[in-house]
């Protein structure tokens, strides 16, 4: 019988017994199976503050099956409670230091295998790489999703109310009352953003048990799959079942047929090719391009669809939109039932699962295929991301064209440049910006800057009805999952690193072409150029740049401007 990991170490560690038993461990716990449960519990936000007695269930599972559970904490930062001020230059870096302390917990302890738990932004990310690189036997637990609020109101909508209080468009007292009701319960935010979608790539990748992504988090249903996700830790460690035997690359193509047809978050991006890494698979932005070709957007689902999320789960969740695309997955991927993405599907069709979710839809008087359109009348005709190319982005640029009026897929207008994110706020605020202009935001990258989100600038642009179907932002930052219109991220390579963002001067003609996928320097304030005639304009201005001095001297941001890769890569700490 193969010998555990933790009863191997035993052996080795005369301290560690007594050290366990000063904690209250009996003997009989010590020769139990030892199960990491590790989570983003914590008090930033509500997409894990309701983490305790999910904790707690998922321990009992443990403890059910004959395992030991050892709690541990590592918490995240909300994007939200991060944005308009310096804190959201530590949001994409916490990824990273996450899952290193996760591999610490893990790896330094003598686990054999691991429970994750969480639902959010980066704490998801930060759990799939973990899982991927310890490489014990786990299983994660997707943190749910809130209830929609009166109105159906979101959260990321009171940067457009607060902005419209600053110009003096809206009294106080609306943005307050709004405020009170936007978020009604814990769990991840009702919209498709980042948080959302790394949810259902979880699922898609075969790491969460199937229907387990955007159960709504006021559910008790949530609390018997935290049970049943700590029994079936247990079953891991018996087959020895680990996650990189379920992340191939199968899988990950998997994913991102979900994140096309779910209109995912660009944030993804960044994680699925950091998570592949960890297991030696090179995904790119290319990948997500060609295979949002042939897929097309299904779920219905806010910012850019009518419903929250938690409509999504009533009307299937990720089982059924898995389903509607059956012809275009890997079926044939292992998950962590145990099983195949196949297998599952078909268990799931034969039970219980979508007579109870849609039961909830029904109360709503909402139809499904309203919530998750089917194949023949998609809300999109392919998935939501282009990755775009040309002389401003070499390396390749983000766009989430679903999201785009369509008469801004082809557009053509002078560049207003801004050396951070703050100067374009304040433009936009004073309505310096004009229709047809085209907003650069540089040296926001992750040497420069930790690349933070430019949400507020891309919030106030949609909020506003003369720049919403007019105005571009393009920039080597990045953009929040709930971002709405025009807006270009991830340029690469970054301002910092001489990328040519930071070359464009006032003025210069930016094209933005989406059907052929180019982002370039046309021309400038005096017109139209020929390519050759810019790329010597360029090279002449390259002789002349000197990059800024750096903006992060101490601390782990300092750490990330050293070694952080490009965006294009993943923006991972090298």
């Amino acid at each position: 019988m193969r010998e555990l990991r933790s009863q191997r170490l035993r052996r080795v560690n005369h301290q560690g017994d007594a050290l366990r038993l000063g904690m209250n461990w009996t003997e009989e716990d010590l020769g139990k199976p030892q199960i990491l449960v590790e989570s983003a519990y914590g008090m930033g936000h509500p997409g894990t503050f309701h983490f305790r007695p999910l904790i707690e269930e998922i321990s009992n599972g443990v403890f059910e099956a004959g395992g030991k559970p050892g709690v541990f904490y590592i918490s995240d930062i909300c994007d939200g409670v991060a944005q308009a001020h310096s804190g959201m230059s530590y949001s994409l870096v916490s990824r990273d230091i996450q899952a290193a302390m996760i591999e610490i917990h893990a790896l330094g302890h003598p686990h054999d295998a691991m429970v994750v738990l969480s639902g959010n932004d980066k704490s998801v990310p930060a759990h799939l790489v973990a899982l991927a690189r310890c490489d014990l036997p786990g299983i994660h637990l997707p943190g749910g999703t809130q209830m929609n609020a009166p109105g159906y109101i979101t959260s990321d909508q009171m940067w457009g109310l607060g902005a419209a209080v600053e110009r003096g468009e809206l009294d106080r007292e609306q943005l307050e009352r709004d405020q009170h009701g936007a978020c009604p319960t814990c769990g991840a935010c009702q919209f498709m953003g980042s948080a959302s979608t790394g949810q259902v790539l979880s699922e898609a990748l075969g790491l969460a048990l199937p229907g387990s992504a955007l159960i709504p988090a006021s559910l008790t249903r949530h609390m018997r799959v935290a049970r049943q996700v700590g029994k079936q830790s247990l079953k891991l460690v018996e087959w020895d079942l680990r996650p990189r035997q379920i992340l191939t690359r199968e899988a990950f193509e998997n994913a991102i047929v979900l994140h096309a047809a779910v209109g995912g978050s660009t944030n993804s991006l960044l994680h699925l090719p950091a998570i592949a890494r960890e297991v030696g698979i090179d995904i790119t932005i290319d990948d997500f391009d060609r295979i949002h070709r042939r897929v097309p957007v299904l779920a219905n689902a806010k910012t850019t669809g009518k419903y929250p999320v938690e409509y999504m789960w009533y009307a299937g969740g990720v089982p059924a939109v898995m389903l509607e695309l059956r012809d275009l997955l890997h079926l044939d991927c292992l998950t962590v039932t145990g099983k195949t993405l196949g297998e599952n599907l078909a268990e799931i069709e034969k039970g219980a699962f979508f007579y109870e979710t849609r039961g909830y839809l029904s109360n709503v008087k909402v139809g499904v295929k309203e919530v998750i359109r089917p194949r023949d009348d998609a809300f999109g005709p392919e998935g939501g991301i282009a990755v775009l190319r040309g002389n401003l982005a070499p390396g390749g640029a983000v766009i989430k064209h679903f999201s785009v009026p369509q008469e801004m897929h082809v557009h053509i207008g002078p560049a207003r440049v801004f050396d951070n994110e703050d100067a374009a706020v304040k433009a936009l605020l004073d309505r310096v910006v004009q229709p047809g202009d085209v907003v650069v935001i540089r040296y926001e990258g992750p040497r420069a800057n930790g690349m933070p989100e430019m949400y507020y600038a891309t919030t106030i642009i949609a909020a506003s009805p003369e720049l919403t179907a007019t105005c571009a932002v393009i920039t080597d930052g990045r953009y929040s999952g709930a971002a709405k219109g025009p807006a270009v991220g991830h340029i690469t390579p970054e301002a910092l690193d001489g990328g040519p963002i930071a070359l464009v001067a006032e003025g210069d003609l930016i094209e933005i072409n989406v059907p052929e996928r180019r982002l370039a320097v046309v021309g400038t304030r005096d017109g139209r150029l020929e390519p050759e005639q810019v790329d010597a304009l360029l090279a002449e201005r390259r002789a002349h740049w000197h990059p800024p001095t750096a903006k992060h001297t101490t601390g782990i941001l300092s750490l990330y401007s050293k070694v952080a890769a490009g965006p294009a890569e993943g923006a991972y700490l090298a």
